[in-house]
């Protein structure tokens, strides 16, 4: 049986908000609240001119690839949105040792200044090893075993994990250098690209490219851009006022946003305080990306600059990559390493609160995966389900969706556009513990939703 037509409402216009609005609309009345004057959340595109060639940098995220996006894939698939690809090229640079080798080697100068070095050779020998279980990691989906101890466990090189592995993803995902080693093995692998096809997509023009496509389909939502959320109550119903003064009443709610602004909206409300207590204990980190012109932070000699550049010096690991490579020119996005003077000239920047990965992220997602529905709430966003990408925060908005309107058309396009041998994200089963990880927690990295309305 259909459900009843409802009205919905939706705070945050990010990934996870647009889509819940989008397979919703056509079953309720659905407004989306947005404090932002614009859709699209972490999506934020800066065209740099330089030369006068224009360059279209990304404040938030950037590219993507098969095995870890395909459900954010198919939805461009159905928006029709061009997409290009990039094979990956990398450089590692030692600032203390004046060293840069670049991967895979583009030239006999940098086959050359990696074979200088048994060192690194030893160390890109074991990242290739590493590179080669992330299949088997991915299709494990076990939160609990720390990325130290899998490499203690592989009996990897003791000066792996700190002389390159630990730096090189800390730098790619602008994390601190000290935490990643306790990051879960999973999150860190599942967000590299496959061994098998090195490289990643990008959305032609820009992730603001997409976003405006998504948001010419919100046909039937009611978008309130540039309102701000002051306080939200229940009383049977969900009472929302925006900072407009305006109430707005809703019978059940959707919370799009971050964690730590969930948790703010929702201190207080006592039918909603299991979520609110849940959602605030995430935790997170502070970073900064810059986008800026300024080559002191690439490579000392151009002819290594390389899709993406990763520095190692002293304790700060940090990376920079080239958005303005296929043009020329010096556009560069860096992750800004603490206490580093920022560059000149500077076109854009952002700071924000990053999503701690952690193994007790897995028990906070199934305490979550639990109380979804409850007095008629949900929360969406990539710290619900699954790692902290683009895909996680889409697959989070799916299971509102599968519970308020199953029979949704939009959602019947996005999963028939899916691969099906990727067509596993809602229905994965809490998996037993590897024998690694016998103290950690029993995890359920993306819950089947409770189909509770």
């Amino acid at each position: 049986m259909k459900p009843a037509r409802m009205r919905i409402g939706i705070i945050g216009a990010g990934v996870s908000g647009m889509t819940a609005a989008w397979l919703l609309q056509h079953d309720h009345e659905v407004t989306l609240i947005e404090k932002a004057p614009r859709l699209g959340g972490h999506v934020e595109t800066v065209p740099v001119v330089v030369e006068g060639r224009t360059v279209h940098a990304e404040l938030g995220p950037r590219f993507f690839f098969d095995t870890a996006y395909p459900y954010f894939l198919a939805l461009l698939r159905l928006l029709a949105v061009s997409l290009r690809w990039s094979d990956a090229r990398v450089s590692f640079t030692e600032v203390a040792r004046g060293q840069t080798i670049v991967l895979p080697p583009r030239s006999p100068r940098h086959v050359a200044s990696l074979l200088r070095s048994p060192r690194l050779v030893r160390h890109v020998l074991s990242l290739r090893r590493l590179i080669d279980e992330q299949s088997e990691i991915s299709g494990r989906r076990d939160f609990s075993l720390t990325f130290r101890r899998h490499l203690e466990a592989g009996r990897y090189p003791a000066s792996f994990g700190p002389e390159f592995v630990y730096p090189f993803l800390a730098a790619c995902w602008g994390a601190p250098l000290d935490r990643l080693p306790e990051f879960p093995v999973y999150s860190l692998l599942k967000g590299m690209t496959s061994g098998k096809r090195p490289g990643f997509y990008e959305v032609e023009g820009g992730m603001s490219r997409y976003v405006r496509a998504f948001g010419d389909e919100l046909t039937g939502v009611d978008i309130r851009l540039g309102v701000g959320v002051r306080c939200v109550d229940h009383d049977g119903a969900f009472l929302v006022e925006d900072d407009r003064g305006e109430r707005h009443r809703f019978d059940r709610l959707i919370v799009a946003t971050s964690a730590r602004e969930a948790a703010d909206l929702l201190r207080g409300v006592p039918t909603v305080a299991d979520m609110q207590a849940t959602v605030a204990s995430f935790r997170h980190f502070e970073t900064e990306i810059v986008i800026h012109g300024d080559p002191s932070f690439m490579p000392a000699d151009r002819r290594d600059w390389s899709h993406t550049n990763v520095f190692l010096d002293g304790e700060a690991a940090w990376m920079s990559d080239w958005p303005g490579r296929r043009e020329g020119v010096s556009v560069i996005r860096t992750w800004l390493p603490t206490g580093r003077t920022p560059p000149r000239p500077l076109y854009g920047r952002r700071r924000f609160h990053h999503l701690m990965m952690s193994p007790e992220n897995a028990v906070l997602q199934r305490r979550i995966a639990t109380l979804q529905g409850t007095s008629g709430l949900w929360v969406t966003g990539m710290y619900a389900v699954d790692v902290d990408n683009h895909e996680s925060a889409l697959l989070s908005a799916l299971v509102p969706a599968q519970a308020l309107a199953p029979a949704s058309q939009n959602l019947a396009r996005l999963l028939g556009a899916v691969p099906h041998d990727a067509a596993h994200g809602l229905d994965v089963l809490p998996v037993p513990l590897s024998p690694l990880a016998r103290e950690g927690p029993d995890v359920l990295p993306i819950p089947s939703p409770p189909l509770r309305a």
